[in-house]
């Protein structure tokens, strides 16, 4: 029984403590957390005494010898730091104070605003710097996503303009920025009004197709304008502004994008399509990024469409005689047809000139050439009917030409069988009206004759002739050549281009006679003592000269605006050398035979003739 007594009592004396303790308002944990929610301590843990924060230590930081205190509390917080906490804001012709406070638990202070929901209006939402220097504000939607980049104002106002919606509604965020704690700025939020136009298709403004020039002004960012209107069957029409800035959607009677025009996509800023039925249709303006101030935009009826977009129906061309057109739409193709005859030349041209989506097929349909330009160039393969299919025009809604000409067969063959002859002096034209077609001439020249080489635009050339009978030299003028006949006979020069179509002027003309030949072949012999005068025609005239010697005769060479090489029977140089005591350059023929004298000038890059001259003796 003692035994009994002696182990109970003491723990019924503990249980019976305990709920005195507890019936006496000891502070439970739910206590603890909600008085201490708002302080820190600085070791231990935060507990509540008589509703009061108090930091105790625990025996570790007693034996640690820690003092256990508070060392910061939270401010009081003027707005809440999440959307469902937000501060409702009402536009306001006065700026109003906000604070941010210091940073507690790691956690930084955000002052979340809530924007009214007013359909049509705009807003305009200033910040000035406090306090602090630099603040971060950010616009949000009702989940808490950022929209748009963040505004970082310095000592000035920072606007942010926007459309506040029941179906959008908007939220603003204003915190400081890295490296600063806390402090104060001001804000303010203005109603910039009602929208002049709908900003939806149910209140789209509506339009009638006159043509006439009306304002649009987006009168803040996010604000946007939508105009409806409705077409007859076969029409084509055309929205367009005048602002280079302008954003430009068209949207048929469900919403859905049908064509969209934004800055930079070339040409034009409008939109439009050519209908096959009554249709109602949506405009949408808008920038991407701030307002837009008042421009000028007008709705066009492009009329009926004037050209099938088949070749079944394709409008027929004669010709010589241009056919007036105009794309009624982007989505509007115009066709035409024409015949020739196989072999026959055909020059198809649209003018104004301006870049385009041109094609031209065979009666079966086959691609035959594509440009982006306005001219097609091709050869009848054979004899039928042809077909350009005008399906991209950068002028679309404007007036353009298109026409045919008939150039007849090829100009001139490519092969030296079927070149055309020409004479020194005549001029011959041609064009080159694809990258495999080789125009030919052939020119009969004359043995030693100097001649002049135009052909312009500068030409690519080849040249048929008798081995080795003609050097040809480019000069630094283009299409210019000089050339040499070292014999007589028939010369077949082929023009060609990679860049096609392409007309050429071609002309050979004689410039004058080489007076000495330019090889061993055709050297001129020198009786010794020998004074000789020339000319060099061109600057790369060689002019070449022999003469015979006996072995160990020594000679004295003279030269005037002449570069001479000696050369022995093998056609091996010999030196040259300068004779001090007389101020002579001599050599010695070590063999006895036929010597070579070759003449070049000096300057061979200048391209005039160059008189010259040379003594040849013995000492």
């Amino acid at each position: 029984m003692s035994l009994i007594r002696s182990f109970f009592i003491p723990r019924l004396f503990a249980l019976v403590a305990c709920g005195l303790w507890v019936a006496c308002g000891f502070p439970s944990a739910e206590e603890d957390a909600r008085v201490c929610a708002d302080v820190e301590c600085s070791a231990g843990r935060c507990v509540s005494e008589d509703g009061a924060p108090v930091c105790r230590c625990g025996a570790w930081e007693e034996a640690a010898g820690l003092t256990c205190f508070i060392t910061a509390s939270r401010q009081p917080d003027d707005h809440g730091d999440a959307v469902s906490a937000a501060t409702t804001l009402a536009p306001s012709v006065d700026f109003h104070e906000g604070v941010i406070q210091p940073p507690f638990r790691k956690l930084r202070d955000h002052d979340v605003f809530a924007m009214p929901t007013m359909a049509g209006h705009g807003f305009r939402f200033i910040v000035l710097s406090g306090t602090l220097a630099n603040v971060d504000v950010r616009m949000l939607d009702a989940s808490g996503k950022q929209v748009g980049s963040p505004v970082l104002p310095a000592r000035g106002d920072a606007p942010l303009e926007f459309i506040s919606t029941e179906a959008a509604p908007r939220f603003i965020t204003v915190a400081a920025v890295e490296g600063e704690a806390s402090g104060t700025y001001r804000y303010r939020l203005e109603d910039l009004g009602k929208d002049a136009h709908g900003d939806t298709l149910a209140t789209a403004a509506p339009l009638a197709l006159t043509g006439v020039p009306f304002p649009v002004a987006l009168e803040f960012n996010g604000d946007e304008d939508v105009f409806t209107f409705r077409t007859e069957p076969g029409h084509g029409f055309r929205f367009s502004c005048e602002a280079e800035r302008a954003n430009l959607s068209l949207m048929n009677g469900a919403g859905v994008v049908q064509e969209s025009w934004v800055p930079g996509e070339g040409p034009g800023h409008r939109v439009g399509l050519k209908t096959a039925d009554s249709s109602t249709w949506f405009v949408r303006v808008r920038t991407s990024s701030g307002s837009l101030p008042a421009t000028q935009c007008r709705l066009d009826d492009l009329g009926m469409d004037d050209h099938a977009d088949e070749p079944s129906a394709a409008t027929r061309l004669t010709a010589g005689v241009p056919a007036t057109a105009r794309l009624q739409g982007t989505n509007d193709v115009d066709v035409f047809s024409f015949s020739f005859t196989a072999g026959e030349i055909f020059d198809v041209r649209l003018s104004p000139p301006r870049e385009r989506s041109v094609k031209l097929t065979d009666a079966d349909g086959k691609t035959l050439a594509e440009t982006t330009l306005s001219q097609i160039l091709q050869e009848a393969a054979s004899t039928g009917t042809y077909y350009v299919h005008v399906q991209r025009d950068s002028g679309w809604g404007t007036d353009f030409q298109v026409r045919v000409e008939n150039l007849g067969p090829d100009d001139h063959g490519g092969t030296p069988e079927t070149a055309t002859r020409a004479e020194v002096g005549e001029t011959v034209t041609g064009l080159i009206h694809k990258v495999t077609d080789l125009d030919a001439v052939t020119v009969p020249l004359e043995a030693d004759g100097v001649y002049r080489l135009t052909c312009l635009p500068d030409c690519t050339l080849s040249m048929h002739a008798p081995v080795a009978s003609i050097r040809l030299y480019r000069t630094a003028m283009a299409g210019v050549w000089n050339a040499h006949l070292l014999a007589s006979g028939d010369v077949t020069f082929s023009m060609s281009s990679r860049d096609t179509p392409r007309s050429f002027t071609f002309l050979m003309e004689r410039t004058g006679t080489d007076d000495y030949g330019d090889d061993a072949a055709h050297a001129t012999p020198l009786p010794l003592p020998a004074t000789v005068n020339g000319v060099f025609e061109l600057a790369t005239d060689v002019d070449a000269f022999s003469f015979e010697s006996e072995a160990a005769q020594t000679y004295v060479v003279e030269s005037r605006a002449a570069n001479l090489r000696i050369l022995d029977p093998n056609g091996v140089e010999v030196p040259v050398v300068l004779d001090a005591p007389t101020a002579t350059r001599r050599f010695t023929a070590e063999s006895s035979g036929t010597y070579g004298v070759v003449a070049t000038s000096p300057d061979p890059f200048v391209g005039v003739a160059r008189s010259w001259s040379f003594t040849l003796r013995m000492p």
